[in-house]
């Protein structure tokens, strides 16, 4: 019998750029999204829904369960989160769990986990958000960046503490990438509070006013009219105002991604 091969962190990057991601580590910090997005492109661009489907996984049959039930994985005791055990560390370690504003973590397969809504989601005044504080700073209607036109919440509001894990992952990914190095329009002294906002993306320790300031930073501030860091961490911040509809209070039509022209 042939036996399988053991992997083992060597210290070096997984995903092949040469970079040290760190003893004990598979990957330099956001470079796993990139390899995970560069093997889907290598195997045919699979979504993942369609990779679940093909392992056997999907809405009968939760795919996080079965990680926690056969693959090591643990669920956090205050909140829905699931990882491996360092990835709980970390998720305890930087205060992303949402013990209190959430319900505790299911309890097994099949057990529903529902996400409480914040009041702009529920169709309340930002004022009736379940306590006398919250909402107390009025809705803004952004002006520029990615969400121009849009009304987004006071930086107070609940929403913005309800951003879905794999939305504000993606985030850092992108983000570790437009900071590393620091380069262009955000090395200026003018900037320092974008750059600020950007380095909390990546430490996944963002405020309401992390938010408001990102999402209505011009493109050119984060980098150069060639800069692919910039496009794609602009991408992500659409992906984001798309992928979680409370923080749009009065939709309009979304700006283009960077590169994209609407069909005439």
């Amino acid at each position: 019998m042939t036996r399988e091969k053991r992997l083992v962190p060597t210290g070096d990057c997984f995903c092949g750029c040469g970079g040290e991601a760190g003893i004990g580590r598979w990957f330099v910090l956001g470079h796993d999204i990139t390899a995970a997005g560069a093997l889907r492109a290598v195997e045919g661009g699979l979504s993942l829904p369609q990779r679940l489907v093909e392992a056997g996984f999907g809405p009968e049959r939760s795919v996080v369960d079965h990680a926690v039930n056969e693959a090591g994985w643990v669920r956090c005791g205050g909140c829905v989160y699931a990882g491996t055990p360092a990835g709980l560390a970390a998720h305890t370690r930087t205060g992303s769990c949402t013990a209190g504003k959430s319900p505790s973590a299911r309890g097994g397969e099949g057990a529903g986990a529902v996400m409480p809504q914040p009041a702009a989601a529920r169709g309340l005044p930002p004022g009736e958000a379940g306590s006398p504080a919250a909402g107390s700073v009025p809705p803004v209607r952004a002006e520029a960046g990615a969400a121009r036109g849009l009304l987004l919440p006071g930086e107070d509001d609940p929403s913005w503490e309800g951003v879905p894990l794999h939305l504000r992952q993606a985030l850092r990914g992108a983000a570790h990438h437009l900071v590393t190095p620091v380069a262009g329009p955000l090395k200026a002294r003018e900037q320092r509070r974008v750059l600020s906002a950007v380095r909390a993306a990546v430490r996944m320790r963002m405020t309401g006013a992390h938010w408001l300031l990102l999402l209505t930073t011009e493109r050119e501030a984060l980098g150069s009219p060639r800069s692919a860091r910039a496009d794609a961490f602009c991408r992500v911040l659409m992906q984001i105002l798309a992928g979680h509809p409370p923080l749009a209070l009065g939709q309009q039509h979304a700006p283009a991604a960077p590169g994209e022209t609407s069909a005439g």
